[in-house]
């Protein structure tokens, strides 16, 4: 099968050379933090999140996207900010019944890590970051936060991962990339709301670690907006809609459209529609109040040549210092 990984590199060169897609999450409506440093320290407690993501899983060479997210406020206070309930909401949303205070919101800093690798084929991106949020209150019940994260991205081809009819081909050499990354966000919250906009990749390609050919190694500017917002339509039930807005020059932006239901304060499960004709479902299980687990099957890219078993993705949640056990993160849901 090891011929098989030039053929997908080359299918997928156009992403890889000309825009440097960054890597795609179906699961991104319970990690935010992946598209925005704004929301780094957003909960009382760290949250840690790591992913795993494969596509066009069973071929030899599939995509597969490996990551690790981390964030903690810094002076986060909710000082006679929470009224106790006995009963607390799931990570992956749900109704609010922590009676939280809003007047009672102190402003904050926040921080946070992210690392990633990402493989197709031969082709290697690693991208590691840290971020730092300033979250303020605007009034009782709005608040507003601003991030910035920098870090590096490496981007790497190895030859001797293809098999070439020629082994003289020009195309059959290693090639190595380094370069800076600056990333800037903002999020306006509430109790029943989100809705964010971020810009990555905002170096270009200013700045060259290394001498590898330009063609190869151009990065593109993303841009995100996303939003959402909490309906709860019974006690047991809430329903909570969202939206992500991609755009990349210079190919066409990209939207999503996403559902999730929450049953009981410990289960949900949930849908997402892109523009594309792609769809993915979701679900979720809160394990206790530091542990829950989330999973993601999406059709992905249009079936290749009928290869291949579609994209899966898992989420392993954990809530680190969380003296109160919360099981809802208050704002993101």
């Amino acid at each position: 099968m090891k011929r098989l990984l030039p053929l997908f590199f080359f299918c997928f060169a156009p992403f890889l050379i000309f825009a440097q897609q960054k890597p795609q999450y179906s699961q991104y409506t319970i990690n935010n933090y992946l598209l925005n440093p704004a929301i780094a320290g957003i909960e009382e407690y760290a949250d840690v999140k790591v992913g795993s993501r494969s596509q066009m899983s069973g071929i030899e060479g599939e995509p597969t996207t490996l990551y690790v997210s981390a964030h903690a406020p810094i002076g986060y206070t909710s000082r006679g900010g929470r009224k106790s309930s006995g009963r607390r909401a799931p990570s992956f949303g749900g109704n609010n019944r922590s009676g939280r205070i809003s007047e009672q919101f102190r402003p904050h800093h926040g921080i946070g890590i992210l690392a990633v690798h990402d493989r197709l084929g031969a082709f290697y991106r690693t991208e590691a970051s840290l971020a730092y949020a300033y979250h303020l209150s605007l009034n009782r019940d709005i608040r507003l936060s601003g991030g910035l994260s920098a870090g590096l991205i490496q981007q790497q081809l190895r030859a001797s991962e293809l098999s070439f009819a020629n082994p003289a081909d020009g195309a059959g050499s290693d090639w190595n990339m380094v370069k800076p990354n600056l990333a800037a966000g903002l999020w306006l919250y509430g109790s029943n709301f989100y809705i964010g906009t971020s810009a990555t990749q905002l170096l270009g390609n200013t700045v060259n670690f290394d001498n590898s050919v330009e063609e190869r190694n151009l990065l593109y500017e993303h841009y995100f907006l996303t939003g959402a917002y909490r309906f709860n339509i019974t006690e047991e039930v809430s329903l909570v809609p969202s939206i992500m807005l991609m755009w990349l020059q210079p190919l066409p932006g990209s939207l999503d459209f996403n559902l999730r239901a929450v049953y009981q304060d410990r289960l949900w499960v949930g849908g997402s529609y892109r523009q594309n004709g792609n769809y993915a479902v979701l679900a979720g299980v809160t394990i206790n109040h530091i542990f829950d687990l989330g999973y993601a099957y999406d059709r992905g890219v249009p079936a290749f040549n009928g290869m291949g078993s579609g994209n899966h993705e898992v989420v392993l949640g954990m809530r680190i210092f969380n003296k109160a056990k919360v099981l809802c993160p208050q704002n993101l849901w």
